[in-house]
């Protein structure tokens, strides 16, 4: 049932939040300002003073992916997944008070390089850099969505060094922060669904190749979720929340997105999207020690209220709803002498051949419907309770038990809302008010955390929406909203004049790597096909 209500102290006036959102105690739009493009952040924390553009587009991204910044050389190392290919773009140029356009210096052809070298090549997705060993990773998928894949080793100017065979779907690569492991997570999807004859679901698993001898004399093993096959251990894993396919082996149901390091790179935390888990990797012993459940989100709770209607208003409502974390990207940090995990809570169905596991909810007394997850197609969820994918939100959490700390609630929604009332919740490739109030909002996609002059900041990026957020996070039980920065211009009439669509990869450079000497922040948006860089000001 619908219960409608006040956001925190913001008035309802034809559906619009009214009056003058607060933010860090900055009055930021005033009454009856309506503007649908900012070319600034909100709070002047982030300024943006670099651009490369790709010299593509898609509306359906896969364009500028995943960057990573190298300090050696001033570069960055851009994935360009649908050209199969990697961009590498020197910075070193840039300064504080001008906007620099940035040229490439190379695009790495991924495909014939493993023609040349025997490894075979599909997406290209995921990027690390190795300043100790002078070297790049990145993460090749097979040709096909059963293939395994490839973790290819390159040299700084892109030359090939060496390849290891991953697990099947390599996602996401990275190097532990001693530099003596290097990491991936391969999804294994059932790409052509579950019951045509012939198709399969591949194991989800994570690669870990031992790189304390350095390249030459390193060795890989893929590990995956075999020990919670048995009966009693998979039971064992849906009593401590994780949500499984019925009757599916969780070695093949569980599907690795993301992979964080702990400080002292012990330990590996895996985003299992899907199964609303985080899975923890002891890296001494090369083991999976845990996996645990994210919980849900009281959507009931005034605190977590959302824009659920595809109604053509910002309506920021209570609903009787539970919201699924399934983070895809994270990261961890030791704040105060623990150990934190940060989530981006994006939500994710699956939608593989005819299979989909999304059904429909319609609001009572309505004719509005969203996107809900069908309670049958996962152990684990209630069967009186509706729930929608991800939360809307950037969640931190103990990494040790998994027990959240922190929510961010409502802030994306009533941030944007009252920022972007005529293009509130658009989708990534076009303006339209409300498109994504019925699915999953601004769809929080990756989060990096960064200490700048003493204090902890997370940034998030907002797939759909559009945008960063930045929170300062240096106490985790008192955290702020400190700014928001969005160069998207919802006034143009396609993806290629409407700005920076659709944050899929951060990267944050500490003020002592920076070519400006300030810490900075790249930001590469898939539809629109260019990285952004901004300075920080942490103050």
């Amino acid at each position: 049932m619908l219960k409608s209500k006040a956001i925190l102290g913001l008035a309802m006036v034809g559906g619009v939040l009214a009056g003058t959102l607060q933010l860090s105690g900055t009055p930021v739009l005033a009454k009856n300002e309506t503007p649908i493009l900012h070319t600034e952040s909100i709070n002047g924390k982030l300024s943006y003073i670099g651009n490369y553009q790709t010299g593509m587009s898609n509306k359906d991204g896969g364009i500028a992916e995943i960057v990573k910044y190298n300090k050696d050389n001033q570069k960055m190392y851009l994935v360009n997944g649908a050209a199969q290919s990697v961009d590498i773009v020197s910075i070193a140029n840039m300064t504080s008070n001008n906007k620099t356009e940035f040229k490439i210096d190379t695009r790495l052809d991924i495909a014939a390089m493993g023609q040349a070298h025997g490894f075979t090549s599909g997406d290209i997705t995921s990027i690390d850099i190795n300043t100790s060993e002078k070297i790049i990773a990145i993460a090749v998928q097979g040709v096909t969505y059963q293939d395994n894949g490839s973790i290819v080793i390159l040299n700084y100017d892109g030359k090939y060094i060496k390849h290891f065979e991953a697990g099947v779907q390599p996602d996401m690569v990275t190097f532990s922060h001693d530099f003596k492991y290097l990491l991936s997570a391969n999804e294994g999807e059932p790409r052509e669904g579950y019951s045509a004859a012939g198709v399969m679901d591949p194991k989800g698993s994570i690669t870990i190749i031992d790189i304390k001898k350095g390249v030459n004399k390193a060795t890989a093993q893929t590990i995956g979720f075999d020990k919670f096959d048995s009966q009693e251990a998979r039971a064992t894993l849906v009593e401590n929340g994780v949500l499984l396919k019925p009757d599916a082996a969780p070695s093949v149901d569980l599907e690795p997105e993301y992979i964080s390091v702990s400080d002292n790179s012990r330990y590996a935390y895996v985003s299992l999207q899907e199964a609303n888990s985080v899975a923890t990797i002891d890296l001494k012993t090369q083991e999976i020690i845990s996996v645990k459940g994210l919980g849900f989100k009281d959507h009931n709770v005034e605190e977590n209220a959302l824009d659920a209607l595809k109604d053509g208003q910002v309506n920021l409502t209570t609903q009787n709803l539970y919201g699924t974390y399934m983070p895809d990207g994270i990261d961890s940090q030791k704040i105060g002498g623990k150990r934190y995990l940060f989530t981006a809570n994006e939500g994710d169905g699956r939608e593989w051949g005819e299979y989909e596991d999304t059904g429909s909810y319609t609001f009572p007394g309505t004719s509005f419907k969203i996107d809900t997850i069908l309670n049958t197609e996962r152990d684990g969820l209630e069967a009186d309770k509706t729930y929608i994918y991800g939360s809307r939100s950037f969640s931190i959490w103990d990494a040790d038990t998994m027990e959240q700390v922190y929510d961010s609630g409502s802030d994306f929604e009533r941030i944007t809302g009252e920022l972007y009332p005529e293009a509130f919740n658009s989708s990534n490739n076009k303006t339209e008010l409300d498109s994504r109030s019925g699915k999953k909002g601004p769809e929080p996609e990756d989060i990096k955390v960064m200490k700048v002059n003493g204090k902890t900041f997370a940034f998030i990026g907002l797939e759909r929406t559009g945008g960063i957020m930045m929170y300062d996070v240096t106490n985790v039980q008192k955290v702020k909203f400190h700014d928001y920065v969005n160069l998207r211009d919802f006034s143009g009439t396609d993806v290629s004049s409407s700005g920076d669509l659709a944050p899929e990869g951060l990267c944050l450079v500490e003020a002592k790597n920076s070519p400006t000497g300030k810490p900075l922040m790249l930001v590469a948006n898939e539809v629109s096909g260019n990285v952004r860089v901004f300075e920080i000001n942490g103050r």
